[in-house]
């Protein structure tokens, strides 16, 4: 039989036991635990089968499945999730994924599901798909134009580091790889490593690969992420958690563009863009002595810094609705929308998790919910409690000597107004009125 079947997922001690049981049958198992390294894998060498965790620590299953549907077509992937009453998130990712396990399951199990799959032929190469639209910002305000101008404005100019930084959640991986898609390395990978998830050990190995033999365990040379990169883009998420240790190996590379293998004499240039983001002060880091001055002034060359959601409340609403039709289509669902009374408190949320927050609420909303529109009693009681109002606040209104309180608060409207473009609901959302109110006040 000898089929070779990858197995990728966080949990070591379960990885290990389920490729020693697929071994034991008769199957090639080999394991990679964490989204970047199964990706590494599936290019080093594409496996006939995939097992994929949907909860890894660094990158999302379902992004992992999309790009092992773009590098290796042909392979089979199962998921294995340990939320089985997801019945209709789990009908939506079958559609993309060969079939699907329910954790805990058992061998005997896994076994029907592999006989099933490796007993159809494997699937011929297929033309290449046609390219899709590129990444691009969603929303309405200023910031978000300016910040995506400026990414363009930065990736063609062929820069071979960047730094993103911003809040926990603000998109910085969506930044990153709107980057790479308008650099002049478009047309290679996009690799993307959380750094937190790579021990100080293995940091070297996962960067720059390894020769046979170089430690226990390296049972054959293996490329690191680094050359599988060359080309194209190798995406630096979380760079702060970089052990102080393995941050002079980062450096060297970035001077020169050439490295090592672990175990190995052969230098090995390539050419790769650096892009690294972090949530982190790395300034303070490093007057800390926790992060490198010299890696840090290699890598800010061109920083790009995402402003929290909070402070740009205009950009609430098309997130809503663009995460709404994504989480539609994910899950096999119809939802239309939500309502005004919805939209309004949702304004005033002061998204401590931005993005991702309101991404995640979107999600659960669309599984859980029962009706074709979303209204403001299916919002959790925590999203119920916000402020009245998280609106940046606006340049002050020039007033003379005898103006009247009307004077000022329509000059205040009228201003709101021009930032919405005049769009009275929006305007009203961010007042903290009703459209009515509104009217009455512009015509007093």
């Amino acid at each position: 039989m000898n089929e070779s079947v990858l197995v990728i997922d966080d949990n070591r001690e379960y990885c290990e036991t389920l490729c020693s049981e697929l071994r034991r049958r008769g199957y090639a198992g080999r394991a990679a635990y964490s989204g970047a390294a199964g990706l590494a894998s599936v290019a080093e060498s594409a496996p006939r089968l995939i097992i994929l965790d949907l909860n890894l620590v660094d990158m999302s299953g379902m992004d992992v499945l999309s790009q092992i549907r773009a590098m290796a077509p042909g392979t089979e992937v199962v998921i294995a999730t340990g939320y089985p009453e997801l019945s209709s998130a789990l009908g939506a990712i079958k559609q993309k994924a060969t079939d699907y396990l329910c954790k805990p399951f058992s061998f005997d199990e896994l076994e029907t599901i592999l006989q099933r799959v490796l007993a159809r032929a494997p699937e011929p190469p297929r033309a290449a798909e046609p390219k899709t639209a590129l990444p691009q910002m969603v929303g309405a305000s200023a910031a978000t134009r300016d910040t995506e101008v400026l990414i363009h404005r930065i990736a063609e100019t062929g820069v071979r580091a960047a730094l993103i930084t911003g809040e926990s959640g603000t998109g910085k991986d969506l930044a990153a790889r709107i980057f790479h898609a308008h650099s002049r390395r478009r047309n290679g990978p996009f690799i993307e490593v959380n750094c937190s998830a790579v021990t100080e050990s293995l940091f070297e190995s996962e960067l720059f690969g390894h020769e046979k033999g170089a430690f226990t365990g390296a049972v054959s040379a293996r490329r690191g992420l680094v050359e599988i990169a060359d080309g194209g883009t190798l995406f630096l998420d979380e760079v702060a958690e970089i052990p102080i240790a393995c941050q002079p190996k980062l450096l060297r590379f970035l001077e020169d563009q050439s490295f090592i293998r672990v175990g190995g004499n052969r230098k090995t240039s390539v050419d790769v863009q650096i892009i690294a983001a972090t949530n982190r002060d790395l300034r303070a880091m490093v007057e800390q002595w926790t992060f490198r001055a010299d890696l840090y002034f290699r890598l800010n060359v061109v920083p790009i810094v995402l402003p929290p959601l909070r402070e740009r409340p205009e950009d609430i609403v098309p997130l809503l609705r663009f995460w709404l039709a994504d989480a539609n289509e994910r899950y096999a669902k119809s939802v239309e929308g939500f309502s005004e009374d919805a939209e309004a408190t949702l304004v005033r949320h002061p998204w401590p998790g931005n993005v991702r927050e309101l991404r995640n609420l979107v999600e659960r909303l669309v599984i859980l919910a029962r009706t074709r529109r979303l209204t403001r009693a299916d919002l959790p009681p925590e999203y119920l409690a916000a402020p009245v109002s998280a609106a940046p606040a606006l340049a002050a209104v020039p007033m003379a000597e005898g103006d009247s309180l009307e004077h000022f608060e329509r000059a205040h409207i009228r201003k709101v107004l021009a930032r919405v473009d005049g769009n009275k609901t929006r305007a009203a959302e961010i007042l903290g009125i009703s459209r009515h109110t509104l009217r009455i006040k512009l015509s007093s």
